[in-house]
């Protein structure tokens, strides 16, 4: 896989984790949490999210 292969998955991974991040932050939101723990939530989400699916690339591409 070359580099712009992997800038691109790179990118699928951040967009789809920020949508996953705000998607936990109105939620939280919507659930009556204030501001601080809403983006409290959200940040958590982005970095578990972008954590799983970075185990995920490197799984699915043999660590190549």
């Amino acid at each position: 896989m070359n580099a712009s292969t992997r800038l691109l998955w790179l990118a699928v991974i951040l967009i789809f984790s920020l949508m996953v991040a705000a998607a936990a932050a109105l939620l939280s939101r919507a659930g009556g949490d204030g501001p601080a723990a809403a983006m409290f939530k959200g940040g958590a989400s982005f970095g578990a999210t972008v954590l799983v699916l970075f185990a995920i690339f490197y799984f699915a591409t043999a660590g190549s």
